[in-house]
């Protein structure tokens, strides 16, 4: 094509045609700036189509984050909801308790696990990390994630400061009688009657009332509100799985 352009060119100079070649090289320039702007524009078209479909990308992988998310958080649900059925049964027998044996069923019927509520964020925080936080182009979408993760992150920060306050429940030396029935009541050589066990069946005494608190803090808190929380964290997450799969549908419309 540039040695076809140029003997035009060779031609109409050895013509000595100079209105002719004016012509033809305003028409040259013209042609060359279309094919710069036609470039530019093929450019910007492969850099959208990039952009889009990382886009899908960060919007599919979020999905799958989220998904396991509800996963994770309903099973950890229904574990606390089997603690839930079988710790009003422990408290009931916590007021009738009149031996070590009582107290060793109340104990195995209350349950609780001081472990946090999690989530996976690693397509978040990548996009938060990178320009990927702008690659999302539903303002609300985004917004809806941001309120997502800050909610999760506040009932984290709670249901710390809730696990601290169990363990310095735990901790307190009123419950000492008690840890250590636990701690050996399976050993063969641990003799009961040994043991002043008469805290068991006095209300007023600072070992049932510590232990009464633990039990009260451990069923309202510990395990109450992290189940409260994780329905919150739930409904949000299905929302948020609603709106994704909408925009999924609709930019692999627009694709």
């Amino acid at each position: 094509m540039i040695k076809f352009f140029r003997k035009i060119r060779q031609k109409l100079l050895s013509e000595n045609n100079f209105s002719r070649y004016l012509f033809y090289a305003i028409g040259e320039i013209i042609l060359v700036v279309i094919g710069i702007l036609i470039a530019i524009q093929l450019d910007d078209f492969n850099e959208q189509r990039k952009e889009h479909n990382r886009e899908l990308s960060f919007l599919q992988k979020l999905k799958d984050d989220i998904q396991l998310d509800i996963q994770d958080l309903t099973l950890a649900d229904s574990v606390l909801a089997v603690y839930q059925s079988s710790q009003d049964e422990g408290l009931e027998l916590l007021l009738k308790a009149k031996s070590v044996r009582d107290i060793i069923t109340i104990d195995s019927l209350i349950k609780f696990g001081w472990n946090n509520i999690a989530v996976n964020r690693k397509t978040f925080d990548e996009m938060q990390n990178t320009t990927g936080i702008y690659i999302i182009k539903n303002r609300d979408l985004l917004n809806h994630l941001s309120d997502y993760y800050a909610l999760v992150e506040k009932y984290q920060q709670f249901l710390r400061e809730i696990n601290e306050d169990s363990r310095e429940h735990y901790k307190t030396s009123h419950l000492d009688p008690f840890v250590f029935i636990l701690r050996h009541y399976q050993n063969p050589s641990f003799d009961i009657s040994s043991l002043d066990t008469s805290w068991i069946r006095n209300h007023n005494s600072p070992a049932y009332l510590a232990l009464s608190r633990l039990y009260s803090h451990v069923i309202d808190a510990v395990n109450g509100l992290k189940r409260r929380y994780i329905t919150e964290i739930l409904i949000k997450s299905n929302e948020l799985i609603a709106e994704i799969e909408e925009e999924l549908r609709k930019n692999s419309v627009n694709k």
